[in-house]
Order: structure tokens, then C-alpha cells, then sequence
């Protein structure tokens, strides 16, 4: 069937098939990393054709930009409201993780994309990674910075070092909220910031 009018193979949009391309992608590569994905392994998924995939996009890089664009903007944007300067320095860790449940809802194992090791290294895709990286680690400095200056720990070290760890905790957060669908992003907020308090509080006995 022709797509000039804005149709796609068997009378579907073509801006659905599109965003149907999309999403299978998007499981793909959380499911599987940059590496392991072909166009053949995503045509597979969404259940079309190699040769449709390409009539939407001309690569698997293509295809990893957009997915990971559509998944980092709407994410850093939340993060950069969760927070901003006025946020009270002990919230700060509760409202980032609120922050990436809201915004990823009940697909979390899509955080994988942005940080898969196997992205591409070098190009116009690889400096994408690198400035969504890069930004999401501004805002764990910062909210360590602000979290130990409240603390009265100012010391250069300690923050990059709480920041490292704060990092690593992300994932292991977001992997176990992977293996947990049932907790909603309300719980799944509840629970680690009453462990985060839990964990801050230890230090404050001593």
C-alpha cells in the first residue's frame, strides 16, 4: 500500500507504525543493550517486516537516539524540578527517586538505556549518551553537595565519594523496583526514603 498519504502497510499511520517501531525498540534495548540489537531483532518484536523498520528509520543508531531522547528528556526535566535550589537539602534524595518512578512508570527497566555500557562510544550518538550522563551526574553532585553541606561535611572527597554511591544505589534501586512491578512508583518512594532515613539515622547515634 503507498504511504502517501500518510499510510503505512496494511492501512495503519504511518506516525503509529512509527511509534510502534519506537517502543518496540525501547524494549529491546533495555531488555537486551545497543550491542545485542539488530533491525531484524526489533522488526521481530514489533512484528513487521526489516524492510518497513527502514522505511522509518535509517539505523539501529537512529533508532537508539530517538528512544533514548524520548525516555532522557522528560526524565532530566523532572529531576531538574524535583531539585531545583529550593528544595529542602534531606528531601532532595526522596524527591529525585519519586522523580524517576513517576517519570518511568511501570516499564523501569527502560533507566537500563541510559546507562547501558555497550551504547556506542564515539559519534553524534555517543556524545547524546554522554550529555544525558552527564547531566544526571551534575544532579547527583549537586544534591550530595547540598545533602553534606546541611551536615556540615564539605570535604571535596566525601562528596565525590557519596556521589559515586549514590550513583551505584540508583541502580541497585531501580533493579530491584524491575523485580518488583507490583510496588507503585507512590511506594516504591515510601520505601526508600524511609531506608535512606534509616540509614542516615545510624550515623546520627554514634
Amino acid at each position: 500500500m503507498s504511504t502517501a498519504a500518510g499510510l503505512g502497510t496494511k492501512g495503519m499511520p504511518a506516525r503509529d507504525r512509527r511509534e510502534e517501531i519506537l517502543i518496540a525498540a525501547m524494549r529491546e534495548f533495555a531488555e537486551r543493550g545497543f550491542a545485542a540489537v539488530s533491525m531484524v531483532s526489533i522488526a521481530g518484536r514489533a512484528g513487521i517486516s526489516k524492510a518497513l523498520v527502514y522505511q522509518h528509520f535509517t539505523s539501529k543508531e537512529q533508532l537508539y537516539a530517538e528512544c533514548l531522547t524520548a525516555l532522557a528528556d522528560p526524565l532530566l526535566e523532572r529531576l531538574d524540578d524535583e531539585m531545583n535550589p529550593a528544595t529542602a537539602p534531606f528531601a532532595m534524595p526522596g524527591n529525585a527517586l519519586r522523580g524517576l518512578f513517576d517519570t518511568l512508570g511501570p516499564d523501569r527497566t527502560a533507566w537500563r538505556i541510559i546507562h547501558d555500557p555497550t551504547a556506542p562510544a564515539t559519534g553524534a550518538v555517543a556524545d547524546l549518551v554522554h550529555g544525558y550522563r552527564n547531566r544526571i551526574a551534575a544532579h547527583a553532585d549537586s544534591g550530595v553537595r547540598r545533602f553534606l553541606d546541611a551536615l556540615g561535611d564539605t570535604d571535596e572527597r566525601d562528596i565525590e565519594a557519596l556521589a559515586g554511591i549514590w550513583t551505584a544505589a540508583v541502580d541497585a534501586v531501580m533493579a530491584w523496583a524491575r523485580a518488583h512491578p507490583e510496588e507503585s512508583a507512590d511506594d516504591l518512594t515510601t520505601r526508600f526514603t524511609r531506608l535512606i532515613d534509616i540509614v542516615f539515622s545510624i550515623g546520627a547515634t554514634r
